[in-house]
């Protein structure tokens, strides 16, 4: 409010006519400062500030024994921005300016004291303005003010700054010693020529070069004496023209002068000029002479040099164009394409005219979502980015298409700390990456058939023999062992008993020879619970090779055939038995005989089916099968002491899925072999089933952030296995075909069949059905798929789209038929698919 009344009020008027200092004086708040407002000062210091606001050279008071301050308009400019204006007005010396209490309130002081008057020129004084510390020049005197009682009240200074003053003619000082230094160091020979007295004069070098003493004048004719004949005429003619008229004064050549004491003969360039009064009359002609012999000799070297790189350049351009990847420049931010190699060219599939010249998102707009990100990554970071199997949506063919490649975006050029040039250097490799996630998908697909076959298998590596993978059948059957137990242990230390017994050195036979080795109904013993066990095995040792060729391990497969060769030697046994009854039972006997005989038949056929699939499982695949345990042993090796309490649980979990899959599996081949068991038929509850499927699903489920509601359930007569089964594949194919960016949501629920429902689907109208009913949000079916979705190998998208196998459904619909029901599908393409599963009750 007081400021506002200040505002309001006409100022004093010592103050008025002060200018812009006289009206920030006049609005000052002065009521609670020591020296009370404006209007009940003291007169000496009304009168002093009126005439300091009034006069245009830089003043400024500092009053009383507090140095309050003031100054002028002429001063404000000395404050700078960003400073003290206008908050030191009125303020103490001392918090006005800190940074002079050591050095010039002192004088202040002794001004104050002694009443005497001070002057310095050319001042250096640090001040903080312009929002730092800045070293200024000042020229200013420092005189007292008298008070109205005749006594000192005040210090008046005046000033002005001389910074510019100063520094430039220190700029000027070092200018003239730097020429003197350039001169001395260029090694140039300097002339002065007065026309008016014919005098010619040089500084040393130039002297000696021409082989006159030095301090010597002489003629211009003498000093032209030792420019060579060839070059005298034409240097002559060009310094005449300088002294024509002023327009025509500079004065430049490169010619030889010849030394006639010493006959050394250097090759110069000359750079000077004529200079004119007023009246355009000639008074002086002065320059510089530099000795260019070596620099001639070398000009001419740098033009056959010139010569062999321009041609090293075109070669290089030529291999650079036909090189085997992809070479492109690129210039600035916009990324203008300077230059692009015919690979490059293929790549992008661009004619030259449409790619070079062009900008690269101009040229390519399908690109910019994919890739840049990396070049505004090596413009932020200044240094090369790369890429390894960058997947691109790249234009080909008139079509958008999917390519992979590896680069290099490499800056070459820096202007101002900025990148101004970038090289891009990349190579396609689409046909690797496909490559490999058919290999990947392979392998998986080996390493599920291998651990899931019901023959028994291992892998043995290295000449310890050390156990690197071993499959449910044979941990179960044969060694009756956790695989916790046995791995990476070597197989003699899991089973010592072997030691005696050939297998040891047999295997070890394999590893040297790289020759399979097998046999049939051979005995093994092992140790089983503490017990040793005797087995009949049929068994086949195939050599594992590593990549360089080299035989690194052993593939075991191994048949149990303990049963078929027990009931052989028990037919042996009986059949002497039979010789002493031979009068008495002989029809018995051959009517026993022929069904043992049938027995073996059979026994032998399955052995040799077993012994076909293990040939294939061991033989065949044994190329992805190398790979998958390289991989894995690495994993096993250098990861396992890796595992967070977290991965170990999730590794339990894989462990006890991969177990229930083998069961799953097993009874998988064992329903193949019979379509209606019906000895496996319970009464189960659906609800069980599905809450068993959905823990087993839990990770997918959480890494989908899948919403799965469930209805009521009813019970049914149905295989256990079989109906966990379709609940698997129903759920996992909804999860995985889920639209791009939005959680699948999945909906299970049950109902009656109605007997018209029944009758639609042709099925059993004396049994009471219920319709299970698995709805998503997903991407859909294609029109006309629904019914070709339950073939065998049936796909709709591409392996690296989604993952599977294709047999899925075909599972499902074979388990749904088996027992007695019907399934089908209803969809939308791009917003879900449902299916109903119809089942009977019961079973009966």
């Amino acid at each position: 409010m007081k400021d506002d009344f200040r505002k309001n009020q006409s100022p004093p008027k010592f103050l008025r006519n002060g200018g812009e200092m006289g009206r920030v004086i006049g609005e000052k708040d002065w009521a609670n400062h020591p020296l009370g407002i404006p209007e009940k000062w003291p007169l000496s210091l009304r009168m002093s500030v009126s005439s300091m606001l009034k006069t245009a050279f830089p003043n400024f008071i500092l009053w009383g024994e507090e140095y309050y301050c003031f100054y002028n308009d002429a001063y404000r400019p000395s404050l700078g921005k960003d400073g003290k204006h206008p908050f030191i007005i009125g303020q103490k010396f001392e918090e006005a300016f800190p940074e002079l209490i050591e050095t010039l309130k002192k004088e202040v002081d002794g001004v104050w004291q002694t009443g005497e008057a001070t002057w310095h020129e050319n001042q250096l004084v640090s001040i903080y303005r312009n929002g730092k510390m800045e070293e200024v020049y000042w020229t200013f005197s420092y005189s007292v003010l008298i008070g109205d009682k005749e006594e000192t009240e005040g210090i008046l200074i005046t000033c002005i700054e001389t910074t510019d003053a100063v520094l430039n003619l220190k700029k000027l000082q070092e200018s003239e010693s730097q020429l003197a230094f350039a001169i001395d160091a260029a090694e140039l020979g300097t002339w002065d020529y007065n026309p008016a007295i014919d005098s010619f004069q040089g500084n040393d070098r130039l002297m000696d070069w021409l082989g006159i003493p030095k301090g010597t004048a002489v003629s211009m004719k003498n000093a032209f004496e030792a420019i060579v004949p060839e070059d005298k005429a034409r240097v002559m003619n060009n310094i005449q023209k300088t002294f024509i008229g002023h327009k025509a004064s500079k004065f430049s050549d490169t010619f030889s002068i010849k030394n006639h004491k010493t006959d050394e003969i250097k090759i110069v360039r000359a750079l000077g000029r004529s200079r004119f009064k007023n009246d355009k009359v000639f008074y002086r002609f002065n320059g510089t002479l530099q000795d260019v012999s070596e620099q001639v000799r070398y000009e001419q070297k740098l033009k056959l040099a010139n010569a062999q790189i321009k041609k090293e350049e075109q070669r290089f351009r030529d291999i650079v164009f036909k090189a085997p990847v992809g070479i492109a420049i690129f210039k600035g931010k916009n990324l203008v394409s300077e230059m692009a190699n015919n690979m490059m060219l293929k790549f992008v599939d661009r004619e030259a005219n449409n790619f070079v010249g062009k900008k690269l998102f101009e040229a390519m707009p399908e690109v910019r979502n994919t890739v840049s990100h990396f070049f505004e990554e090596v413009f932020n970071k200044q240094e090369a980015v790369r890429g390894t199997e960058v997947k691109i949506n790249i234009k080909r063919n008139g079509g958008i298409i999917d390519a992979f490649f590896n680069f290099i975006i490499q800056p070459i050029t820096f202007s101002k700390g900025e990148v101004t040039e970038i090289m891009l250097v990349t190579n396609e490799v689409t046909d690797y990456v496909k490559s490999k996630y058919v290999l990947a998908e392979n392998e998986s697909q080996f390493r599920n058939h291998m651990l899931h076959s019901p023959i028994a298998m291992t892998i043995l590596r290295g000449k310890d023999l050390k156990i690197e993978m071993a499959n449910k059948r044979m941990l179960n059957h044969f060694w009756a062992r956790s695989w916790e137990e046995v791995d990476g242990k070597n197989l003699a230390e899991v089973f010592p008993e072997l030691i005696g017994q050939k297998y040891l050195g047999e295997l070890q036979q394999v590893l040297t020879t790289g020759q399979a080795i097998k046999d049939k109904a051979s005995k093994v013993i092992v140790t089983i619970d503490g017990r040793e066990q005797e087995f009949y095995m049929d068994y086949h040792y195939l050599p594992l090779p590593d990549v360089d060729y080299s035989i690194s391990g052993v593939i075991v497969t191994t048949t149990d055939v303990t049963d078929m060769v027990l009931s052989r030697n028990r037919l042996e046994n009986f059949t002497k038995e039979l010789e002493s009854q031979v009068d008495l039972r002989t029809e018995q006997l051959l009517d026993a005989n022929e069904k043992l005989q049938d027995s073996i038949a059979k026994l032998e056929n399955a052995n040799e089916g077993l012994q076909s699939f293990a040939y294939v499982s061991s033989h065949d695949l044994q190329e992805p099968l190398r790979k998958i345990q390289m991989y894995t042993s690495v994993l096993m090796e250098n990861e396992q002491g890796r595992f967070s309490e977290r991965g170990k649980k999730y590794f339990e979990k894989i462990t006890n899925a991969a177990g229930r899959m083998r069961t799953l599996i097993d009874d998988l081949l064992a329903f193949s072999k019979s379509n209606d068991d019906i000895t496996k038929y319970e009464e189960i509850d659906l609800n069980v089933i599905l809450e068993q499927v959905l823990e087993d699903s839990s990770n997918s489920i959480e890494h989908s952030n899948a919403k799965i509601m469930v209805k009521e359930l009813p019970k049914i007569e149905a295989i256990v296995f079989q109906m966990h089964q379709v609940f698997t594949n129903l759920i996992s194919n909804a999860i995985k075909f889920a639209k791009q960016g939005v959680s699948p949501e999945i909906i299970i629920s049950a109902s009656e069949v109605s007997a018209v429902q029944v009758q639609s689907l042709k099925l059993n109208p004396s049994k009471k059905y219920f319709a299970l009913s698995i709805t998503d949000n997903g991407i859909g079916l294609p029109k006309g798929m629904e019914g070709k979705i339950f073939e065998v190998f049936q796909r709709l998208h591409g392996r690296q789209e989604y993952e599977g196998t294709g047999i899925g459904l075909a599972i499902v619909k074979k388990i749904i038929s088996n027992h007695g029901g019907a399934i089908k599908a209803e969809s939308v393409e791009g917003k879900g698919t449902i299916f109903t599963i119809f089942l009977p009750e019961k079973r009966a």
